[in-house]
């Protein structure tokens, strides 16, 4: 099978850029999948501590007083998973606004000129090249776990975390159809937007 011809992009970095992707990271089902079984998993261990402290507050001769204690039990039950679920929504909606802000400043402060600005990408049999005007490196394919497309951005995911961002703004539709094919051709878990991307 033919490699697809190299393909080139000049992008231009800015914060906002890096802040988009660190909220489009913590909006990921993966990760939200992740947060939703630790929210899940703390409830449950709410329920039982909750019930053996209270077991054990009641205790009598002929064990827990169920008169006292569930009452006691209901209430405190849906007083803590109250809390819980305004917690688990403050993740889901006051958290990402915070994490686009935070990220934006962090990356504002970068002086050494490797993040924001300029960069040339090449994308070719090897890998994708990537340069600045002070310095240059290579992620090679193998080591890209997955693409995905956004309506601004090409999104190279190298963990869960972790990623390389492509700002599709200023590019011609010729430039971005050469560098899905390169996607492509050497990433199998490519989401590419629309059917004929």
């Amino acid at each position: 099978m033919a490699h697809p011809a190299p393909a080139r992009m000049v992008v231009d970095l800015t914060a906002d850029d890096y802040a988009e992707f660190a909220v489009y990271v913590y909006k990921r089902p993966d990760l939200r999948n992740r947060r939703f079984r630790s929210h899940l998993r703390f409830a449950i261990v709410m329920i039982v501590v909750l019930f053996a402290y209270l077991a054990w507050q009641t205790w009598g001769p002929g064990g827990p007083d169920w008169g006292r204690m569930l009452p006691t039990y209901a209430e405190g039950l849906a007083v803590g998973l109250g809390i819980l679920a305004l917690l688990a929504a403050a993740y889901e909606f006051l958290l990402p606004p915070l994490v686009r802000m935070n990220t934006r400043r962090m990356v504002s402060r970068q002086s050494d000129g490797m993040f924001l600005g300029r960069h040339q990408l090449d994308f070719g049999p090897e890998g994708i090249d990537d340069a600045t005007g002070s310095a240059s490196g290579r992620m090679e394919w193998d080591a890209i776990k997955r693409v995905e497309e956004t309506p601004e951005h090409l999104y190279v995911l190298l963990g869960t975390q972790q990623g390389v961002i492509i700002p599709k703004r200023g590019q011609n539709e010729a430039t971005l159809r050469a560098v899905r094919e390169q996607m492509r051709a050497h990433v199998a878990d490519t989401r590419l937007a629309g059917a004929g991307a």
